[in-house]
C-alpha cells in the first residue's frame, strides 16, 4: 500500500494520511519532503508560504521519518506520524505550527495518518494490527482511544468534515478492491460508499464548505485529482495527462487546491490549481528531494 512518487530510489512511503481544509484565510502550507539519507531515505515535515517562499524546516530526525501532517481549525498545532526509516510500526505525534513543543500521543501500537477535528479536541487515525487497518478516535492528548471501524475491510487515510459530523475514508481489501472513498456518519454510525472504481481512489480531503470530497485516483501508468459530491454524485476530473499528481488539500479560503506532481521534477514538486482545475502552476520544490502530501493552514478571517 505504498503510494506517492517513486523515482531514483526515492519514494514518498504510505499511507501518507488525508486533511480536511477548515475555513479561514490561506496561511502556510505543510508538507512531508523525502531525500536519500545514507542507504535509505529520510522524510521531514517542511512549511511554505501561500507563495510558494519562506520555507521552514520543522523536524530533523535522522533515522526517523515524519509523515502526514494535517492542522487544527486555528491552525495552531499539526498532527503527524513517525516511523523508523526505511518504514516500520507508526506513532502519532503533534507540535505547533513551528516545529516546537512535539509530543508523542501514541504507544504500543501501530499509528498512522492522524486528522484532527476542527475544534483540534479530537483526533482519527489509523490503527494497524497485523493484516488490519481500522479507525480509531483519541483526544487530543492521547487519551481516550476508541476505535470507529472494524472488520475486514482495510480502513484508511481518513479525514475529518469541517462540521464534524462525518469522516471520509479509504476502504480497500486484502484481495479484491484496492480503495475507493467512504463517508462515515458519527451521530448514526452509518457508513456511505462514494466512488465505485476499478482504480484506486485515496487521498481524501474535504472542501471547507463540506459540500465536496478532493482525491487521488491511481492507475498503473499514472495518479489525477478528482473531485466529487459529499453525497457521491458530480465527480469531476481535475488533472489529466502522463503524470502522478498525488495527495490533494483545498486550500481554507476554497479557491485552490494543492497536490504533489512529478510535471517539474521526476522527483516530486508542490503544485497548486484553482479548485476547478484550471491554472495549474509549480509552488515550490527543490531537485535533491520528493515533496507531497501537502496541507494547508487555515487562519482567522
Amino acid at each position: 500500500m505504498l503510494v506517492g512518487a517513486v523515482a531514483a530510489g526515492i519514494v514518498l512511503v504510505g499511507p501518507q494520511g488525508a486533511e480536511a481544509a477548515f475555513p479561514g484565510r490561506n496561511g502556510r502550507v505543510v508538507f512531508p519532503s523525502e531525500s536519500v539519507a545514507g542507504d535509505h531515505t529520510q522524510t521531514d515535515l517542511w512549511s511554505i508560504g501561500a507563495n510558494g517562499k519562506g520555507a521552514r524546516r520543522l523536524t530533523n530526525t535522522p533515522g526517523l521519518n515524519e509523515l502526514g501532517p494535517a492542522f487544527n481549525g486555528a491552525g495552531t498545532k499539526v498532527v503527524f506520524w513517525r516511523t523508523p526509516a526505511p518504514f516500520g510500526a507508526g506513532a502519532v505525534w503533534s507540535m505547533d505550527a513551528d516545529g516546537r513543543h512535539q509530543r508523542r500521543l501514541t504507544t504500543g501500537m501501530d499509528a498512522r495518518d492522524p486528522v484532527f477535528n476542527r475544534q483540534g479536541t479530537r483526533i482519527v487515525f489509523t490503527r494497524v494490527t497485523g493484516g488490519n487497518f481500522d479507525l480509531w478516535v483519541m483526544n487530543a492528548n492521547g487519551s481516550g482511544k476508541k476505535r470507529l471501524t472494524k472488520g475486514a475491510a482495510l480502513d484508511f487515510e481518513a479525514a475529518w468534515s469541517p462540521d464534524g459530523k462525518r469522516i471520509a475514508f479509504t476502504r480497500g481489501s486484502a484481495e479484491g478492491d484496492v480503495g475507493d472513498i467512504f463517508v462515515l456518519t458519527l451521530a448514526s454510525g452509518k457508513v456511505k460508499r462514494i466512488t465505485r472504481n476499478a482504480d484506486y481512489d485515496h487521498q481524501v480531503a474535504w472542501s471547507p464548505d463540506g459540500k465536496r470530497l478532493v482525491f487521488e485516483r491511481d492507475t498503473l501508468a499514472q495518479s489525477s485529482i478528482w473531485t466529487v459530491g459529499a453525497d457521491g454524485r458530480n465527480a469531476k476530473r481535475l488533472t489529466s495527462g502522463n503524470f502522478f499528481d498525488t495527495g490533494p488539500a483545498w486550500s481554507p479560503d476554497g479557491k485552490s487546491i494543492t497536490f504533489g506532481t512529478d510535471r517539474s521534477s521526476f522527483l516530486g514538486d508542490l503544485w497548486v490549481m484553482r479548485a476547478d482545475g484550471a491554472k495549474k502552476r509549480s509552488l515550490y520544490g527543490v531537485r535533491s528531494a520528493a515533496e507531497g502530501f501537502p496541507d494547508w493552514q487555515p487562519r482567522k478571517r
